[in-house]
């Protein structure tokens, strides 16, 4: 996992370079941090079972651009990727292939107190297994609507470069083809809670 991170840190980086000439009232923010995604399918053969995604590293991109006094519109993609796992529940775990996520949201942001700003985000979400097996044998199905709220905090001291950490929070419905003909009828709520750094460049960094 740790590999995977400095590649992500790697695009990062690239984004920075990118973006020194963007229009003055263009703003492009990535963060960088792990994620924790909640069940996805709970099922009992013999004894009890879950399977979740592993703790991922997540990267998101948002493009955001002032649209009054106080509020920002902004645009973020957010990938992660990590083990699809089986929990038992006498607590043995078995790795099922890696799925990613891509994820795309529109939404508002606003500052709140001193340093700290809110924003929230509706979109899509699609799962991109490795391997076409399991769960995903008949494929990872439709985009899912996305609901998504995160809450930032900036420090003073890293204005210039819009240096700060972020917790994201989001929801989804999850069911595949190969569940719904196993008698799985309704979809799984799924949450994902995030906690990343970040940094921005362009107009209003320090926003």
């Amino acid at each position: 996992m740790l590999a995977r991170y400095w590649r992500l840190a790697g695009i990062t980086g690239g984004l920075a370079c990118a973006a020194g000439d963007l229009p003055a009232q263009l703003l492009v923010r990535a963060a960088l941090g792990a994620r924790y995604t909640s069940t996805l399918v709970h099922d009992s053969i013999v004894t009890p079972f879950d399977v979740r995604p592993a703790l991922a590293p997540a990267l998101a991109v948002t493009a955001a651009t002032p649209v009054g006094e106080r509020w920002t519109a902004q645009a973020t993609l957010d990938f992660s990727s990590s083990t699809l796992e089986r929990h038992d529940a006498g607590g043995g775990t078995t790795g099922l292939g890696r799925v990613s996520t891509l994820a795309f949201t529109v939404g508002l942001r606003r500052p709140l107190a001193p340093g700290f700003a809110a924003s929230l985000g509706v979109g899509g979400l699609k799962y991109f297994p490795a391997n076409a097996t399991g769960i995903f044998r008949q494929g990872s199905g439709a985009i899912a609507g996305l609901g998504a709220i995160t809450v930032e905090y900036a420090p003073a001291a890293g204005a210039r470069y819009g240096l700060g950490v972020q917790a994201r929070y989001d929801a989804h419905r999850f069911i595949t083809p190969a569940l719904q003909s196993e008698g799985f009828d309704a979809p799984r709520l799924v949450h994902r809670v995030s906690l990343a750094v970040r940094a921005g460049w362009g107009g209003g960094a320090a926003r």
